[in-house]
């Protein structure tokens, strides 16, 4: 249900500020998976570093191919560009397999810092393939490298600039692709209603609705923190969503606040009609829910259909709570609870004493969530950095179950920690990976204590 698209996290991860460091483990996944445009990855194994134009900034770029466009882009304005990188050897992604061939989309903003690939955008025209690089020395001195990376390593983006339209063309031209396809959407969900005999209520803004059960709490309202199960699907009734079936491994209420834009517009306005214990189904034409992006399996211009409970909004943490008690019941795991409600299984007493604030510490781990999912690991080779981790305890550099658990550890023990979402990532859960509110269950070992 978030709001923000699959392209907007493409882009993410191109800008190290805000990927390289914080969204670690979506970063391995697309590693993992993706390889560069080969043409220019060649074309930039031949030249070398010859050619290229270097920034006050530290980034240095080469332009290979030279458009047919005659102006560059401007702050506001808004291109699609073909994008890949690699680190070092490593490949990241490739937008054309992540996007399925297509462009992605970008709006101009002033670059982010040194190292920011949009300051290169803007000295290219449409037709332009260029070769952007930076290193990751720098990087390491801005504390955004990312763990894996060695020194002397490159960041190097291979990036066709495909389109540009101003910020003026761009909002015409979504105008009236929405007033276009909003009356094909009411026509395909009038015509529904008649099929199935339904009567469902219509907003002004095109949102249809019916309610099932009228909740007895308080109206929902902007800025209101509420907790909602729902289930997503399309008009032809396949799910795509859900946290209350198994299939789609987060059975969690979902929590938001409403109206701040966290989820997409349907959903900020329908949840508004709705007061606390109301159920209700909601009919999403495309320009409230996606529009015409793509997030597969959502194809651009979907339709989309939600049923949706409000829920009373307890503390999370006694949500988390009950959740492992139930786990640990149902496993027969004998856990030991903190009183900041992080459970822990001692597997092996290390040696010698705690580890203790401000000590850097070296560990193994693999992380998942309760269900079994594994999400990142140093120890297997699929997430392609099996080496120790490293950080300094206590310092904020890990999550907080992290920084309290293991200071319950000396030299190489071992534990499981089950650590609830408020000592891990909260409401805001991290990339694909991990939903809100989700609970992480780490299997560690402190391998060594720095002195």
């Amino acid at each position: 249900m978030k709001r923000t698209p699959k392209i907007a996290l493409l882009l993410g991860i191109l800008f190290m500020g805000l990927t390289l460091n914080s969204t670690y483990a979506q970063d391995k996944k697309a590693k993992k998976t993706t390889t560069p445009a080969k043409a220019q990855q060649k074309a930039a194994k031949k030249d070398d570093m010859s050619g290229f134009t270097k920034l006050a900034s530290g980034l240095m770029y080469k332009i290979v191919k030279h458009g047919q466009g005659t102006k560059k882009p401007q702050l506001t304005d808004h291109i699609e560009l073909n994008i890949s990188y690699t680190v070092g050897d490593s490949t990241i992604f490739d937008s054309r397999k992540m996007n399925n061939n297509k462009p992605v989309p970008l709006p101009i903003s002033k670059p982010r810092g040194n190292g920011d690939p949009i300051e290169v955008f803007m000295q290219m025209v449409v037709g332009d393939s260029a070769i952007i690089k930076y290193p990751v020395d720098s990087l390491k001195k801005m504390g955004q490298s990312p763990p894996w990376a060695k020194d002397g390593d490159m960041i190097t983006y291979y990036a066709t600039l495909v389109s540009l339209k101003t910020d003026e063309e761009e909002k015409k031209e979504a105008a009236e692709h929405y007033e276009k396809q909003k009356a094909i959407d009411d026509k395909i969900l009038q015509e529904y209603f008649t099929k199935n005999n339904i009567k469902a209520l219509k907003t002004e803004s095109g949102l249809y609705y019916t309610i099932s059960e009228v909740g007895k709490g308080e109206k929902v309202v902007s800025g209101k923190a509420i907790n909602v199960n729902y289930t997503g699907m399309f008009l032809d009734g396949k799910k795509f969503d859900s946290n209350t079936d198994s299939a789609f491994h987060h059975m969690q209420p979902f929590n938001l606040t409403v109206g701040k834009g966290s989820v997409i517009k349907g959903w900020d306005e329908g949840l508004q009609l709705l007061r606390i214990g109301s159920k209700a189904r909601f009919y999403i034409p495309s320009g409230l829910a996606y529009g015409s992006q793509d997030r597969s399996p959502i194809v651009p211009n979907s339709i989309l259909v939600f049923d949706v409970e409000i829920l009373d909004l307890p503390d999370q943490s006694v949500i988390d709570d009950k959740i492992i008690q139930d786990y640990l019941a149902k496993n027969n795991i004998q856990a030991t609870k903190t009183a900041s409600g992080l459970y822990y299984v001692m597997k092996q007493k290390g040696l010698g004493p705690n580890a203790a604030p401000g000590k850097k510490v070296t560990m193994n781990y693999t992380g998942m969530t309760l269900d079994g999912n594994i999400f990142d690991s140093n120890t297997d080779p699929k997430f392609n950095h099996v080496q120790p981790f490293q950080f300094t305890l206590a310092q904020g550099q890990v999550i907080k179950g992290w920084d309290e658990g293991v200071q319950l550890l000396n030299m190489g023990a071992r534990a499981t920690f089950i650590i609830p979402s408020g000592l891990a990532y909260g409401t805001s859960g991290a990339g694909q990976a991990i939903p809100p509110n989700a609970i992480l269950l780490f299997e560690v070992e402190l391998v060594s204590i720095d002195k």
